[in-house]
């Protein structure tokens, strides 16, 4: 027979809520809205539909992250929603960014985390500067939809550079062997240009702690920036959903608490559609 103490332990472990069912419980009418409101679209449109505004989510969820603006020069900014359940959704959020720090969770573009997140598609395609007398260009969609091509003008001693890429991939590039010829400071400046056209714009939407546009939620300090910082939350959300569904996290109780924050964010979501 078990003893008292393995009694206890299981009976314990029984009574912790599993917040991977509840995440999953509230995401789906939460997807279910999703397609009903935007149309049978995949996944990533309708993350954009919701991220670029004019529909009741955003329209509820952006005012709690957003500072009221001052009535006076010098007077202390409060938040735009100054409810409870207001705080307690910013409470969320400082709780899921400070988890994700903690816990590495993988998605399928790397560490799920408010460092780097997708907030939507990025217009610039083509991007270009002049430096050390040569000209270096990087356009995305050139010369025919998809492709990728990265340009480097001649001078005096070396010839020009042209390659052409089948897709934007930062890794094919590195590998490729004619790109890994060039000079690495030439190398460097067509990637960061690369990096500029990327087809999906990532960005961290953590700032600084004295930096001087941050704005304070909890213990963390993010870029004053509501949109944005919106978008990270309906991308944060969905690469835990895929981590879920794809098999990616292990039930220990470090993920499962992850999943807390997660649910109660998602769960808001929904009730902006009721």
């Amino acid at each position: 027979m078990p003893n008292l103490k393995d009694n206890l332990k299981q009976w314990r472990d029984a009574a912790r809520i599993d917040w991977f069912s509840q995440f999953i419980k509230a995401w789906i009418p939460f997807n279910a809205w999703m397609t009903d409101s935007f149309g049978d679209l995949t996944d990533r449109e309708l993350l954009d539909r919701i991220k670029s505004g004019n529909n009741v989510v955003y329209n509820r969820i952006v005012p709690i992250l957003t500072l009221s603006q001052t009535q006076a020069q010098g007077a202390k900014r409060g938040w735009q929603d100054m409810s409870p359940e207001g705080e307690e959704f910013r409470k969320k959020i400082d709780d899921l960014a400070r988890l994700l720090q903690g816990c590495v969770v993988d998605g399928r573009k790397g560490r799920v985390s408010f460092e780097t997140v997708d907030v939507g598609a990025n217009p610039q395609a083509d991007e270009q500067l002049t430096k050390w007398t040569r000209n270096f260009r990087v356009r995305r969609g050139y010369p025919t939809k998809g492709e990728v091509t990265l340009e480097m003008s001649a001078s005096k001693t070396s010839t020009a550079f042209l390659l052409t890429q089948p897709e934007h991939n930062r890794k094919m590039l590195e590998d490729d062997l004619k790109f890994q010829a060039l000079k690495a400071d030439h190398r460097t400046t067509l990637l960061a240009l690369h990096d500029c056209v990327a087809p999906r714009k990532v960005i961290s939407v953590l700032a600084p702690h004295d930096a001087p546009d941050a704005v304070r939620i909890g213990t963390l300090s993010f870029r004053q920036d509501p949109g944005k910082l919106f978008s990270a939350l309906v991308d944060i959300t969905y690469s835990l959903r895929n981590a879920l569904f794809h098999g990616s996290i292990t039930p220990i109780g470090q993920h499962n608490e992850i999943y807390e924050p997660a649910y109660h964010i998602v769960l808001r979501f929904v009730h902006c559609t009721i």
